[in-house]
């Protein structure tokens, strides 16, 4: 397959994450399409869409970092965490100050490990969360290791507060507003929720999903080599790159690099390696 890279859309409210990639199947014509991070289908924002052979490097965008824009209503809890669920709480929120939200910015910078929310698509003996949370099954989650690497509330307004957190993967932001809302003194639920960055990619180069068609959607494809611009590059000979296809190591100039990614001539990304003594050896091929 020639044609392979990663698309940026900025996906719209009401659809799922795997709806995109349904949709994006039909624009391209092209079954191997994988995202990097679902986005619930109340969000928007930034998802990432790995095309064709690029469906192999997923695991590697899945561990970024993610930044989101969200807006907190507080006084109300729903089941779900957010806007589309039951209310099974509702309450006045006490009169907040700055000085309370200031107060609160550095125990959130604290917060080492979070449990997922029963209704989430983390599994659970081979079914979803969420799946057994609508079947009113017990859903037992264990708490997992997360970093709120920064964090700043941009406004309080009408008992909504609406800030930015840059997080660890695996974060859920749903259950951040609560623990929010609980350093208030009151309860909260997620109304709006937009992903703005993966790692050091930013939505503001994403592309709207009904501006892309079949005419176009090879323009928004982004080669891995923009996509890991912050790697070692190693370029090969044509000789070196059938070697390198087979399996085979090749000597290079650097020393020692935990990954590399690896080009041809023409800059075309043949795969990614690691080097070790200056010894390039394969981790992922593209063949």
């Amino acid at each position: 397959m020639s044609h392979f890279g990663v698309i940026l859309i900025d996906k719209p409210p009401n659809i799922t994450s795997f709806d995109v990639v349904r949709k994006l199947r039909k624009i391209t014509g092209i079954r191997k399409i994988g995202h990097t991070g679902t986005l619930d289908p109340f969000a928007t924002g930034l998802l990432q869409l790995c095309i064709g052979k690029a469906t192999r490097v997923v695991s590697k965008l899945i561990e970024n970092d993610k930044t989101y824009l969200a807006t907190c209503q507080l006084g109300i809890q729903t089941e779900t965490g957010d806007l589309t669920g039951k209310v099974i709480k509702q309450e006045a929120p006490p009169k907040i100050s700055k000085e309370d939200m200031n107060n609160i910015i550095p125990e959130i910078l604290k917060i080492t490990s979070q449990t997922p929310h029963k209704f989430s698509a983390v599994k659970v003996d081979g079914k979803r969360a969420y799946e057994l949370a609508r079947q009113k099954k017990e859903v037992n989650l264990q708490s997992r290791p997360i970093r709120i690497i920064d964090f700043k509330i941009n406004k309080l307004e009408n008992n909504e507060i609406t800030y930015v957190a840059h997080v660890s993967k695996g974060t859920y932001i749903r259950v951040l507003s609560e623990t929010i809302a609980e350093k208030l003194g009151t309860v909260g639920t997620t109304i709006t929720l937009r992903r703005t960055k993966i790692g050091g990619i930013d939505l503001k180069n994403a592309v709207k999903l009904e501006d892309l068609n079949s005419s176009n959607w090879k323009e928004y494809l982004i080669p891995l080599t923009q996509i890991f611009s912050l790697l070692k590059k190693v370029h090969l000979d044509p000789e070196q790159k059938i070697f390198f296809k087979n399996g085979g190591n090749i000597k290079t100039t650097l020393i020692n690099e935990d990954e590399v990614i690896v080009l041809d001539n023409a800059d075309m990304c043949v795969g990614f390696g690691c080097v070790n003594e200056g010894t390039l050896k394969p981790k992922i091929v593209f063949i």
